[in-house]
């Protein structure tokens, strides 16, 4: 009887031997799963950061261009009205000159 357990506290210690260094590779595994998760995640924040950033300065140069765009905008409209008036400067002129000359030809 006392063969068997000894031949149990064998098995026993080999089979806890055995648990004991799947345990060891399971947690290795975790650990290089568990650091693989966190360097993407850091390439994902840092990627996200750089996004944002670059979709914040596009919105500046956006603002500058439409900025620049209005001011276009104003100057072609105050050249319609300044032209506009020079039409109608233009028109009561050659009014004028059509009624001198229809004067001074009778």
């Amino acid at each position: 009887m006392s063969k068997t357990i000894s031949e149990m506290r064998r098995q026993i210690k080999a089979d806890l031997k055995g648990l004991t260094k799947l345990a060891l590779e399971g947690s290795i595994k975790h650990s290089n799963l568990i650091t693989k998760h966190t360097n993407h995640s850091h390439n994902l924040l840092k990627i996200y950061t750089e996004s944002k950033a670059e979709n914040k300065r596009l919105h500046n140069v956006i603002d500058i261009k439409q900025r620049e765009i209005d001011d276009l905008n104003k100057q072609n409209t105050d050249l319609l009205w300044h032209l506009a008036n020079l039409q109608k400067d233009n028109g009561s002129l050659q009014e004028y000159k059509d009624n001198n000359e229809r004067e001074v030809g009778m």
